[in-house]
């Protein structure tokens, strides 16, 4: 647990935001074996839904994976919306889990190099789908159950691990996916994202997990430091530093990534309380934070600009 410190005035100093927002850079391939397969998104345009969440990123911790990281993306669908095939190839399963909902798994080759997307949360399935039957990208696979997880394994890529061969999808979008999923990501949100903000997040991490967001704009705090205690919770503690890097209050996270039409968070010391909405993207976050007492912020309108590598 960190120290609290004697609650004092936060630095007033309005700075310029620095500059456009900086591109957080999508992740190298993998691996270096010719034969890069191209994916399209597994959902069409409108189908979405951020009724939950929007998109849950690859290698983020959670309770279900708390040790090995998230193998793919959770994407959330529109009541109705079909899944699509990612990419051409070939069906090479069809199971049933416990629930009844079934999971598709297509085989796709590129030269001599393999890959496997899977699709999974489905309640119906289309009627041509059935092992060893060839895809098109973008056919219809069946509709999820709110939800789908989608994973893309490389066989030239291995981890000792549970789900060895997963790999993000995130480098092998083509550019119009890559598009889609930029509007979708934009409008994600989930409890991991104070420390594992990117889409794509290394699997094998240890916690306590910190993460240091430095202001590029605005007149909150100078820099403020997220400590997630533990993979299967959502606690939360945090640092509040003036310029000089010197820890000006610490405390407790209290928020709600789902509230509408902000994400809230309540800074917690034991003399104080802070209240303020956020929005998270990647490497950017815009953060309203009030004064000690005041009543929470309406929008980001005001919003200091904070940044993290």
């Amino acid at each position: 647990m960190l120290v609290a410190c004697v609650d004092r005035k936060l630095p007033d100093a309005t700075t310029a935001i620095a500059g456009p927002t900086p591109v957080a850079g999508t992740p190298g391939l993998p691996t270096t074996v010719p034969g890069v397969l191209a994916l399209s998104m597994p959902i069409d345009p409108g189908d979405s839904s951020n009724a939950a969440f929007g998109i849950a990123p690859f290698g983020y911790h959670g309770p279900v994976h708390a040790e090995d990281g998230h193998p793919g993306w959770e994407i959330e669908y529109r009541a109705g919306a079909s899944a699509r095939a990612a990419a051409a190839g070939t069906v090479e399963s069809v199971v049933t889990d416990p629930f009844g909902r079934f999971t598709v798994q297509l085989q796709h080759v590129v030269g001599t190099h393999f890959y496997r997307t899977t699709y999974t949360n489905l309640v119906t399935l289309a009627a041509d789908i059935e092992a060893n039957q060839v895809v098109r990208g973008g056919q219809p696979l069946g509709n999820p159950a709110g939800t789908m997880h989608f994973q893309l394994d490389d066989f030239e890529y291995y981890r000792d691990m549970s789900n060895p061969n997963a790999v993000s999808p995130e480098p092998f979008l083509t550019v119009s996916a890559k598009s889609l999923f930029d509007g979708l990501w934009s409008r994600a949100f989930f409890v991991a994202e104070f420390v594992e903000p990117y889409p794509t997040n290394p699997r094998v991490i240890g916690f306590p997990l910190s993460r240091t967001w430095t202001r590029a704009g605005g007149d909150g705090p100078a820099g403020l430091r997220f400590t997630r205690l533990d993979a299967k919770t959502a606690d939360y503690t945090y640092t509040l530093s003036a310029e000089s890097g010197t820890v000006i209050e610490s405390g407790t996270v209290a928020f709600d990534p789902a509230a509408r039409p902000f994400s809230t968070i309540d800074l917690v010391s034991p003399t104080s309380l802070r209240r303020g909405v956020y929005e998270i993207i990647s490497n950017e976050m815009k953060l309203s934070l009030a004064v000690a007492g005041a009543t929470r912020p309406n929008d980001l309108a005001a919003a200091s600009v904070y940044r993290t590598k």
